[in-house]
Formats: C-alpha cells, sequence, structure tokens
C-alpha cells in the first residue's frame, strides 16, 4: 500500500472521501470530526497534495487563489494562506498533525501483562476508556487500569490509537506495550492502525519513536471558525 492509500483510509476514518477535483466530501457523520475547508498533505516521500471542501469551488475566486497559494508555501509554513484568509474575513484555524504505520512486525508482538477488557468492565468505566471501541487493552496495578488503549475511531479496514497512562506510571514502558497489543490485534484481523498526534504534542511523538513506528504523512488542517 502506498502513502496515498493510507491518507484515503485514514480521511474515511474521519468520515471523509476525496473525490474528483481534489475535493472532499462528508460521507459520513464522526463526532468532534469537522469538514476542512482544506487540507494539505506532505506524504512520507515528501509529495505535496491538497485538497478542499467540495463546498469551496462555488466561491470560485476564493478556491483559484488557495489553489495558487497552496504551490508557493514551504510546507509545514501555510503564511501566505493565512495571510490570503484574513485578508477576506475568513476565520480560519489551523491544525499540524503527524500519522504513522506500525511495521508488519507488530501482528507478531504479545505480552502477557495485557489484559484484554470489554469497554463495558468496570475497570475500563473507572479509568474513562468506555466510550470508544469495544476491546480495551490495558495493564492493571493494585486491581485498577493505569495505562490502556483503544481504538478511538474503527471500522472494517483500519483504526486508529488512543493511548492515555496514568501520571504516576509514566516512562515505565506501560504505553508501548499496550499499544503493540492493540496493534496486533488490527493487523491479526486485516486491519490497518494508524497513530496520529498533534504535531506540539512532544510526549506522543517520543511514545511513536519509541515504537519504531514509520511516518507516512504530515497533514495541515484549516478548519472553519468564526472570525
Amino acid at each position: 500500500m502506498n502513502p496515498p492509500d493510507y491518507l484515503r483510509l485514514q480521511l474515511r476514518l474521519e468520515g471523509k472521501e476525496i473525490i474528483p477535483g481534489n475535493l472532499l466530501r462528508q460521507v459520513e457523520v464522526v463526532p468532534d470530526e469537522d469538514m476542512p475547508l482544506m487540507v494539505i498533505v506532505q506524504l512520507a516521500d515528501q509529495h505535496l497534495i491538497h485538497y478542499f471542501d467540495e463546498a469551496l469551488p462555488q466561491r470560485a475566486d476564493l478556491h483559484e487563489e488557495l489553489a495558487r497559494g497552496v504551490y508557493a508555501i514551504r510546507f509545514p509554513n501555510v503564511d501566505r494562506l493565512s495571510t490570503l484568509l484574513q485578508g477576506r474575513n475568513i476565520g480560519f484555524e489551523i491544525g499540524h498533525y503527524k500519522t504513522y504505520i506500525f511495521p508488519e512486525m507488530y501482528a507478531a508482538f504479545k505480552d502477557e501483562t495485557v489484559k484484554c477488557y470489554s469497554r463495558h468492565a468496570p475497570e475500563v468505566k473507572a479509568f474513562g476508556f468506555d466510550g470508544f471501541a469495544e476491546q480495551v487493552y490495558g495493564i492493571e496495578r493494585d486491581g485498577k487500569i493505569v495505562s490502556a488503549c483503544v481504538s478511538a475511531r474503527e471500522n472494517e479496514s483500519c483504526g486508529e490509537a488512543w493511548v492515555y497512562t496514568s501520571p504516576e506510571y509514566r516512562y515505565q514502558g506501560f504505553a508501548q506495550r499496550v499499544v503493540g497489543t492493540w496493534a496486533a490485534r488490527l493487523l491479526m484481523a486485516g486491519k490497518v492502525p494508524f497513530y496520529s498526534h498533534k504535531i506540539q504534542n512532544f510526549e506522543s511523538a517520543s511514545l511513536a519513536k519509541r515504537l519504531g513506528l514509520e511516518t507516512i504523512f504530515e497533514e495541515i488542517v484549516i478548519l472553519y471558525a468564526n472570525p
């Protein structure tokens, strides 16, 4: 699978699909996922691609200006686009994210200290992970979950990790173990496990490095906002 294919899978997790004309269409309502004004993606091979909200071409002049402007940026610097939007009095917010995939070796990952729970289990509810996918992978200490990983979103093709470790149990390798177990479960089911984080989240970036994950793309997401 090549980087654009992974990008399509990840966008589908967010309820979006790519349609002709470098446009994005909302095909499913996903909690906490809004339709962006535009998305600029730098793939692992440094190739730059971009997509617009399918409604944007109705504003042809703005669409054309943004399309021209995106070719002049030096990723991830999008100051030129920000200035353009500000000049049009268009409210916007910018997010910068990095997404990784797991090496195939994780299909054989096993750790007997990691337990699989139903999201309805009392331990999971106490940990606050009962609002995600059905299966939660966690490590206990003194009868309580102290580190866990679950799919924040998951469909028939892929899933995206959500991991948390209680502060007093960090830097002991627990996060690697629960994330590795979660990824193994998806890989064995023939699905792609994704790991993503905001670029400013240095702890998540450090965890990705310790896990040996492969960067597949970075993206700048420009969201609509009130001016």
